[in-house]
């Protein structure tokens, strides 16, 4: 369990808060590509309780700015974008993609008073088909992360990014959390599915190493990017499975999978303390991604809010019939069923009350990180450091081998990812 204190600490994240201040030092995914068009409409983003408006201007480039005209505080989403800027309805006021003010038409002179007008907005870069920001201090901007998936064809890669409605941190526990697979995610009977597809609608089939008995087997290494989550499951009669979870710092994840299986990677960034973008990019390694299958297996059918239509409303179309035959919750869409898992947790969870067992050992070290960092920033020491060389190997495979092998031999560490002489936890 937490204190009030630390559960504070680590749930808020707005600007001037210290999680807030230390997320702001690392770049965020904001919006896809796709979802600007040039001197189309804006369209509205929050990001770490900010309200910002993004747009494309006429030679294609991307601004990210305060939703708010510095005039008199009318949204500029209601704007209109043409001429290399954005214009406010309400006086004309005119801002390019760095946000100067290049016109006020209202004035009758707009000199040195336009000049002067600095409209608030953040550096983009747009990559594989994400448009990414860095909201954090000029003089303390990071390298840009090159995660291993960035390097594939853009058809391997399927991107997609959801509303989920509740903190960042509960959204990003259930990632770090292996043994849920086995109750949540649970098919009752075995499913068919594409080569390197990980699951049906339905669920995992029973006979997944993640599924088949819950690898209540764990430990944590410290690594330069993070942490590295090991688990150890049962895999045949002669072998164990051996598997990892990468959490990427601060937000960033690589969830379970075995070679042959497309692999995950995730964001969760707050979009304020009671909601998150949750990002999912699924990579198929050698091929181009089979869309259609990936799309049906996560079950995300989304509004044009990108809210999800099932939802806690419609009690995320649970069927009870089905629990008894078909899954273990009764829910469709992998992604349906973390959704249902950590929004019906309340937008915040009251984490003094919760009980921990050993099978959450990394969500404990993840919650510890989070933690330490916040708390090294407000003594005015800077934030870990990300090391690309490390980012553009690093996804998550597992692998069978001898069941009298430790997984310090089956499964170590990879020495370019090693931190200097860390401890190994052990549940």
């Amino acid at each position: 369990m937490l204190t009030p204190e630390d559960n504070q600490l680590l749930t808020q994240t707005d600007a001037g808060t210290p999680m807030g201040d230390v997320f702001r030092r690392y770049w965020i995914p904001a919006l896809q590509t796709e979802e600007l068009i040039s001197d189309g409409k804006p369209q509205r983003v929050k990001l770490l309780g900010e309200d910002l408006v993004a747009f494309r201007d006429t030679e294609g480039k991307v601004g990210l700015v305060d939703e708010r005209c510095p005039h008199r505080g009318t949204s500029l989403y209601y704007g209109i974008n043409d001429g290399c800027g954005l214009r406010c309805m309400y006086h004309g006021w005119k801002f390019n993609t760095d946000g100067e003010c290049t016109e006020i038409p209202s004035e009758p002179t707009d000199g040195k008073f336009r000049e002067s007008v600095q409209l608030k907005s953040y550096p983009t870069k747009e990559v594989s088909g994400i448009i990414w920001t860095y909201m954090g201090p000029k003089e303390s901007e990071p390298a840009f992360p090159e995660f291993y998936w960035m390097n594939l064809p853009r058809e391997n890669n399927l991107v997609e990014r959801v509303w989920q409605e509740c903190n960042y941190a509960q959204a990003m526990e259930n990632d770090l959390d292996f043994v849920h697979a086995a109750f949540l995610h649970k098919a009752h009977a075995t499913q068919e599915v594409e080569d390197g597809i990980l699951s049906s609608d339905l669920g995992i089939d029973p006979n997944h190493p993640l599924v088949k008995n819950p690898p209540v087997k764990q430990s944590v290494q410290d690594t330069n990017f993070g942490k590295r989550c090991i688990a150890v499951g049962i895999g045949t009669e002669e072998e164990n499975a051996f598997m990892e979870i990468h959490y990427i710092f601060p937000f960033y994840t690589y969830p379970p999978r075995f070679g042959g299986e497309d692999g995950m990677w995730h964001a969760f960034v707050p979009r304020d303390d009671h909601s998150t973008w949750t990002w999912d990019v699924q990579f198929a390694h050698d091929r181009a991604i089979d869309v259609e299958a990936q799309h049906a297996r996560r079950g995300l059918k989304l509004d044009e809010d990108l809210r999800k239509v099932v939802n806690a409303d419609v009690e995320y179309n649970q069927d009870r019939d089905l629990q008894k035959t078909g899954n273990f919750t009764g829910i469709r869409g992998i992604a349906n069923q973390d959704h249902a898992a950590t929004e019906t947790m309340g937008t915040i969870v009251d984490r003094t009350r919760e009980k921990l067992g050993t099978s959450d050992l990394p969500i404990i070290h993840m919650r510890r990180i989070l933690l330490q960092q916040a708390k090294a920033f407000q003594e005015g020491q800077e934030p870990l450091l990300l090391e690309n060389q490390s980012l553009k190997t690093l996804y998550s495979e597992g692998l069978y081998d001898d069941k009298e092998k430790k997984w310090q031999e089956a499964f170590p560490l990879q020495e370019q990812f090693e931190k200097k002489k860390q401890p190994v936890e052990q549940s």
